[in-house]
């Protein structure tokens, strides 16, 4: 009887690990230095019908990475980065980790989405760039020379992503868009949520 008693509480803990949805908190606790990188954004337009012509920055203090399962194509796994010009404060963090930064995300972000294979090696980067009143989305790394070009510099154990990336994306097709798109991203950041999609 004692040998069921100490496996029949276990056997619930197990349970009810599995069964609970995942939340902010799976990873923590978290410090203000686990959001803290600078990352630089830019977005030239030169021509669209939708889009001003123009430059806009993002230089970004605040980030955090999210692994998300489920993400379109493909029923995917994938790292989401979102960048945020604020610098974190106890107020930001709290918006990260409880609302998935529904405040932050109502100025200027940009944000990564690099979609993993199952030995952690990414095979697509897309890019949001959005500025009020712009919203640019697009993937800017899928064949294996870009990924090797820009992509090249990234590790990724399961807990903590580091990436180095310092690229440009750009649509010049006549009767089309004119755009580029640029990054500079140096982050070394724990993962802070996971999240199926």
């Amino acid at each position: 009887m004692k040998l069921t008693s100490v496996m029949g509480p276990s056997a619930i803990v197990v349970i009810s690990v599995v069964l609970s949805p995942l939340h902010a908190g799976s990873y923590g606790p978290f410090a203000l230095r686990d959001f803290q990188t600078r990352a630089a954004f830019e977005l030239v337009v030169n021509e669209s019908k939708p889009l001003t012509p123009g430059t806009s920055k993002i230089a970004t203090q605040t980030a955090y990475v999210t692994l998300a399962h489920g993400l379109v194509p493909g029923n995917s796994d994938g790292l989401e980065i979102q960048f945020f010009p604020k610098p974190v404060t106890e107020k930001v963090k709290a918006d990260i980790l409880e609302n998935d930064a529904k405040e932050l995300k109502k100025t200027s972000y940009a944000a990564f989405v690099l979609y993993m294979g199952k030995d952690n090696r990414i095979w697509q980067a897309n890019l949001s760039y959005v500025v009020p009143g712009v919203t640019v989305a697009r993937t800017v790394a899928w064949k294996s020379e870009e990924l090797q070009k820009y992509f090249s510099d990234y590790r990724f154990d399961g807990k903590r992503l580091v990436l180095k990336s310092k690229g440009s994306y750009s649509e010049s097709e006549k009767g089309h868009e004119k755009l580029r798109l640029f990054w500079d991203v140096d982050l070394n950041l724990p993962v802070v949520r996971e999240v199926k999609r």
